[in-house]
């Protein structure tokens, strides 16, 4: 697992076991701009195991989660951040190479999973992701400010 760059408010953790995948998000969220240094982990235990370690009232987590993994999959990750009581604020963004619709629909019963794309996460996804309604706020708030100005 990589270390994060504690500069911003918001911490992106990329899950996914292929470390070739993991690369070419990471290279999605560069060319989108997104100035946050992604945090890699390589499955589900990885990433629950950091956001334990970093949860505190305040912060804040978008998790770019894949579904199908070894050791701790991305459902069972799911499922043990509805029961786990997070201080954090986490929002999931699944990121599946999965075809099947139904996965589509189960994931959206989650509280946390804001949104679902395919992959490889692209850089109209990103685009899309910081155009959410929870996340805009990371993204473009000195637009935002300079436009109140």
């Amino acid at each position: 697992m990589l270390k994060p760059d504690n500069s911003g408010r918001l911490e992106i953790l990329v899950v996914d076991d292929d470390k070739v995948v993991t690369l070419l998000h990471k290279s999605s969220l560069k060319s989108s701009r997104i100035e946050h240094s992604p945090v890699l982990c390589y499955n589900g235990k990885e990433a629950l195991d950091y956001l334990r370690k970093h949860d505190k009232p305040g912060k804040h987590f978008l998790i770019l989660l894949d579904l199908n993994m070894p050791v701790l999959d991305g459902w069972k990750v799911l499922k043990r951040l509805k029961k786990y009581p997070m201080q954090a604020q986490v929002f999931v963004v699944v990121v599946t190479s999965s075809i099947n619709h139904q996965d589509a629909v189960k994931a959206q019963k989650f509280e946390h999973v804001i949104h679902f794309c395919r992959k490889p996460l692209t850089v109209a996804c990103t685009q899309k992701i910081k155009n959410l309604e929870p996340l805009r706020k990371f993204f473009f708030q000195n637009v935002e400010e300079n436009q109140k100005k």
